[in-house]
């Protein structure tokens, strides 16, 4: 019953972000959701270099890092032009998050390190494709165009990763 429970709740989770993702269309909207997604990934990545005795793991926190890292040096210059405030630190839920990934155990930390990864990285091509389809015209919209094959990599990585 609690596994029942559990996935009940992952999978309206995975359905509210969704859905919330597909209402975004506002450039405000997209710059903090991304901005904080990116954030997270960055430094739950960084942690996992610390964290983490696994090399596929590390390999592919230093790829996230990489990655992440060139994203938001990226948007920064297109949330300016779209003249757009980005957020400087994460939101409550995702430092929640970050949060307990610093709290596990050795024996944990890997599976929980994939598991957020898997999430962030299927909310984020959910929000970048649909701002990269329904979002205003702007230079946020062709960053999100832009970065989208790369989440898409990245999510098909984190789904394979051992």
């Amino acid at each position: 019953m609690k596994h029942l429970l559990i996935l009940t709740a992952a999978a309206n989770l995975l359905l509210t972000t969704s859905v919330f993702a597909a209402e975004i269309t506002k450039p405000a909207e997209f710059a903090k959701m991304a901005t904080v997604s990116n954030m997270f990934e960055i430094q739950s990545s960084e942690l996992a270099l610390k964290q983490s005795d696994n090399a596929a793991v590390k390999k592919f926190a230093e790829h996230m890092i990489s990655d992440h890292s060139k994203a938001g040096e990226k948007m920064m210059p297109a949330a300016k032009a779209d003249k757009v405030e980005v957020p400087t630190k994460l939101d409550a839920e995702h430092q929640a998050k970050l949060d307990a990934l610093k709290a596990a155990d050795k024996s944990s930390f890997d599976k929980m390190y994939k598991a957020e990864q898997l999430k962030a990285h299927e909310a984020a091509v959910a929000l970048f494709s649909v701002y990269a389809a329904n979002g205003e015209a702007g230079e946020l919209k062709k960053f999100a165009a832009q970065i989208l094959p790369t989440l898409t990599e990245h999510l098909t990585a984190v789904k394979t990763m051992n």
